[in-house]
């Protein structure tokens, strides 16, 4: 079994197959196994896409939609270990269960009650796939934090995935909105990043405190040069800068609130302490 698993959520959209090429990517750059989920529709839905399915039952018109959206990904990412499921349930239980067993869970960005559901209930990280250009990958990777002890399962991810891509990670403390900024802060978080260096020595590393009337705009700002932006989510509920970012950024955004299962294969009791 392939030691990366990533599932993606189609429905035929155009935002969920920018979900599915990004979870493509993703898989394809980790050597992984991609599982792609459809769940059935109304039958009239699939004569959108091909009027002759209006004669399909919607069995066999899930299956004609999941098979073509698996084999146009292999035409773009040849010998992608892929696989194409018609789910037996609604469209958030079925990626919820999904994840179980998987590393990461991507959704397209306006399936916006299936995505919150799946938030909230996912056991691995998840990842809303925004329309950004494909040629981001040397983008920075942002990490949005809170505390100046940042979640680790969040500062996980981020480190993993800007070493995946080669590119730095900028960690953006985001401070509330009733607290001004603290000259400590900068320092607070560089010394909670100490232990974390030598795992991910080469990374490159920027720590900036963005304090002002509105840290959801700042954040978003710095989403704007990012090729992923990171959010730990301790709670199933987004926080409230998390929620808008999620709704307003272009480039994809990580939504953390567990280590992914491969991360939990390897020892992160030190990082753990932090």
């Amino acid at each position: 079994m392939s030691s990366h698993s990533v599932v993606v959520g189609y429905d035929g959209s155009a935002a969920s197959w920018a979900a599915a090429r990004y979870a493509a990517g993703e898989t394809a750059a980790a050597d992984g196994s991609l599982r792609l989920i459809h769940a059935p529709l109304e039958r009239a839905a699939y004569a959108v896409s091909n009027p002759l399915a209006l004669a399909d039952d919607p069995q066999t018109g899930a299956r004609r939609l999941a098979d073509a959206a698996r084999d146009a990904l292999l035409g773009e990412y040849p010998g992608l270990d892929v696989r194409a499921v018609v789910a037996d349930r609604a469209a958030g239980a079925a990626l919820v269960r999904a994840t179980r067993s998987a590393d990461l869970v991507v959704l397209g960005r306006y399936g916006r009650h299936t995505a919150a559901h799946v938030v909230a209930y996912a056991a691995c990280p998840v990842v809303i796939a925004g329309a950004a250009p494909d040629d981001t990958g040397a983008l920075a990777v942002v990490l949005g934090v809170d505390d100046p002890a940042p979640h680790v399962p969040a500062l996980w991810f981020a480190f993993d995935a800007a070493r995946r891509r080669g590119t730095a990670l900028r960690i953006c403390h985001v401070l509330p909105l009733d607290r001004g900024a603290d000259p400590d802060e900068r320092r607070q978080l560089s010394e909670a990043l100490a232990a974390w260096r030598p795992a991910f020595a080469e990374v490159p590393v920027a720590v900036d405190v963005l304090a002002g009337l509105d840290p959801a705009a700042r954040l978003l700002d710095a989403a704007a040069g990012a090729s992923l932006v990171v959010v730990g989510n301790r709670h199933r509920e987004l926080g409230a800068v998390a929620a808008v970012v999620a709704a307003n950024t272009t480039c994809p955004i990580a939504l953390v609130r567990d280590l992914p299962r491969r991360a939990r294969l390897v020892d992160t009791t030190a990082l753990r302490g932090m």
